[in-house]
């Protein structure tokens, strides 16, 4: 019978083959990561059905025969000067020549005009002391994030080396903001959440090598799940959202379904069992709660797919991806790893920390939150009117 138990057992009896087998995976996962995920992802927030407005936009396109690009405006502005000072004009001028020089496939050039040449008087503002100069991009929503870049370099050299401002606004170049900022939370959270979540399992376990293997099924978990949103990304565009979503959630069940299991085999190794009896026992209780901690997870989830909006669809699909490859290491995977680690996962113990978790594992079971869960068996179905009763009053 296929069970959470089986399957642990057969892992733990084969760990090598197992690990051989993650090993394999963990490959073609970067293959695709390093093929695929660039071209899976996109900045553009798009619907997926078709409403008015996009069917408008649709239209457009077909008539145009050119997709819909962003628009970006180029400011510049001078304290010193006004529009209508030959220094103003000299400076419009060329920093108008230097962005035309990009050419067309950079920026759409009939769309791209200044003061100057056109004396329309609403390129300057009411103390003419600022103009802008707008534009299109050449190419679709994601090429302009992309290209939007080399006009950036351009401005920030002006500014540079001018006494003038000169500042960018637009689609593409708040989506290249949004991009960039997202890949700075996602280095943040690696340089801040695995150190901290080292520390606190080190606190819960007490040794080093329990902390560490719960952290490497997470990293391990995320890596596939990116893996997976690469390939899926080649069918529909992800938002780049998706990769701070699988980092997050990774890093939190990976971690959390890997440490109810290492403690479950812990303690059942404390009460005497050996060690494939062990990783049994783990595989028949915390096993079976993580994989349906897992199924609760992606149900919930599933309900992010049902909204029409690119955004929405790629966090659901990273989230499930993450919390699937998260379920199926700690099913497999972990109980390998256990295999293999044995007695070894106690060892680089922290001196005094141990012992003293341990005995507050042994004060649990006489403690508030064992009688409390004492006290909500015996009365079951008062606790769940005081607790619905609770949680509505919240809701309401």
């Amino acid at each position: 019978m296929l069970s959470t138990r089986s399957i642990s057992r057969k892992s733990a009896e084969r760990p090598k083959t197992t690990i051989l087998v993650w090993v394999g995976t963990l490959v073609i996962a970067f293959a695709l990561i390093g093929m695929l995920l660039e071209d899976a992802l996109t900045t553009e927030f798009v619907f997926t059905n078709t409403p008015e407005g996009q069917r408008g936009v649709d239209l457009i396109e077909e008539l145009r025969g050119q997709p819909i690009s962003t628009t970006e405006v180029v400011i510049i502005r001078s304290d010193e000067f006004e529009v209508d000072d030959p220094e103003f004009q000299a400076e419009v001028e060329s920093l108008f020549d230097e962005i035309s020089a990009l050419g067309s496939g950079i920026i759409r050039e009939d769309t791209f005009f200044n003061f100057y040449a056109t004396g329309i008087p609403t390129l300057v503002s009411e103390d003419r002391h600022t103009t802008i100069m707008p534009l299109i991009m050449a190419g679709t929503y994601d090429d302009a994030t992309e290209n939007v870049t080399e006009i950036l370099e351009i401005v920030e050299a002006r500014n540079a080396a001018s006494p003038f401002t000169v500042l960018l606004t637009g689609q593409a170049i708040v989506g290249n903001d949004f991009e960039a900022v997202g890949q700075e939370d996602l280095a943040r959270g690696e340089m801040f959440g695995i150190p901290i979540a080292l520390i606190i399992l080190v606190v819960v376990f007490g040794t080093i090598v329990a902390a560490i293997v719960p952290i490497v099924v997470a990293i391990i978990s995320i890596i596939v799940a990116l893996g997976i949103s690469a390939l899926i990304g080649q069918v529909f565009a992800l938002s780049f959202f998706v990769q701070n979503m699988i980092f997050m959630i990774g890093l939190a069940v990976g971690i959390d379904y890997s440490l109810f299991i290492v403690h479950r085999y812990r303690e059942e190794r404390r009460n005497g069992f050996i060690k494939l009896d062990a990783i049994d026992r783990a595989g028949d209780t915390a096993t079976r709660a993580v994989l349906f901690s897992g199924i609760t997870v992606v149900l919930a989830l599933s309900g992010l797919l049902l909204i029409p909006f690119n955004v929405f669809i790629a966090l659901a699909i990273g989230a499930i991806a993450v919390v699937v490859a998260s379920v199926l290491a700690a099913m497999t995977l972990l109980p390998a790893t256990l295999s293999l680690l044995g007695d070894k996962v106690d060892r680089l113990g922290i001196p005094g920390m141990r012992q003293s978790q341990e005995r507050n594992e042994e004060e649990t079971e006489s403690g508030f939150w064992d009688g409390a869960a004492h006290l909500v068996m015996r009365k079951p179905v008062i606790s769940l009117i005081l607790a619905g009763g609770v949680l509505i009053a919240a809701a309401a």
